[in-house]
């Protein structure tokens, strides 16, 4: 057995090779890997970079989804550090008020189940069929113009507005066909539509680019990493009836690596950074103001690497 197909045994939760792993454990800001950012683990400094071999082989299951954790580490966290995590069914609500307003039309992917009459918006059925597009050409209501929408979700934790694998407040699993993430749908809609292989993973491709999120904590940012590639992986053996390959994980992962990065929300830099004309920091570890690392993103309609800063409009601008 050869040493990436060991790893992958070895590791339920990052079930990937040694070579994707080091890619999603990229901070590209720095070029280094994404830093710890919490105290929750004994003996590893919340200063110090994610390793593979604390991840791997023995420490397999060290990082797991809040919803694994004991009840004191979730109340922890959710005191020390704001932490609270959507339900899924709060996710699915709001993500169809987003779709709702740039289809024109309610329910689109989903609705609310009718009990005795009764709507329970806590669980919901998906729509049978494909999902319907305009075919007014000067509407631009496409399905390619849907996968080119730009999403970000903010201190993104796991990812749940994002990819809906699990319920991340119950671990319940979701069914493929009953996931109600941002990419999720994207993904959908290029399953029901794409005509080949080629055709597939080239919208694939423009699905993850325009999906964005950022968080501090780097066990959260990497579990919401590797959700998104397993989701990948997911989708593309629905499709094509097979997984994917390494070099097509790969190149997921490149751009999963690129798009959800590790910030402070109130400096926009990395964890510990400075920031720029910012006191405020971290919130539960005394800042580290020696260098600053304002957080570079990738514009990939542009193919250029630019700060997330320049994107946030200045107070009274």
């Amino acid at each position: 057995m050869n040493s990436d197909k060991r790893q992958q045994q070895n590791n339920q939760i990052f079930p990937f090779s040694e070579e994707i792993l080091s890619i999603i454990l990229l901070d590209r800001t720095k070029g280094k890997n994404i830093l710890w950012a919490t105290d929750d683990y004994p003996q590893i400094s919340s200063k110090t970079q994610i390793q593979i071999s604390q991840i791997t082989g023995l420490h397999s299951e060290r990082i797991k989804p809040r919803i694994q954790k004991q009840k004191e580490e979730q109340q922890n966290r959710t005191r020390n550090k704001a932490e609270v995590f959507t339900p899924s069914w709060i996710c699915n609500n709001q993500n169809n008020l987003i779709d709702e307003a740039w289809f024109g039309r309610k329910d689109v992917f989903n609705s609310s189940e009718i009990v005795d009459g009764n709507v329970n918006e806590k669980k919901w059925k998906a729509r049978k069929g494909k999902i319907k597009f305009s075919t007014d050409i000067e509407s631009g209501k496409t399905w390619q113009d849907y996968i080119k929408l730009t999403r970000l979700e903010i201190t993104c934790g796991e990812a749940p507005y994002l990819v809906s694998r699990y319920d991340t407040v119950t671990g319940k699993a979701i069914k493929l066909k009953e996931r109600i993430g941002l990419l999720d749908r994207k993904m959908r809609v290029i399953c029901e539509n794409a005509a080949n292989e080629a055709e597939y993973f080239l919208w694939a491709s423009v699905a993850f680019q325009n999906t964005y999120g950022f968080e501090l904590q780097g066990d959260n940012l990497l579990l919401a990493r590797s959700n998104l590639l397993l989701s990948f992986n997911e989708y593309t053996k629905h499709f094509l009836k097979r997984l994917p390959t390494e070099e097509e994980q790969k190149k997921i992962a490149e751009i999963i690596s690129w798009n959800l990065w590790q910030m402070d929300g109130l400096t926009f830099s990395t964890p510990f950074s400075s920031g720029d004309d910012s006191e405020q920091g971290f919130l539960f570890e005394e800042m580290n103001t020696q260098k600053n690392f304002p957080c570079k993103i990738m514009d990939w309609k542009e193919n250029k690497i630019i700060l997330y800063k320049s994107l946030i409009k200045k107070r009274g601008a």
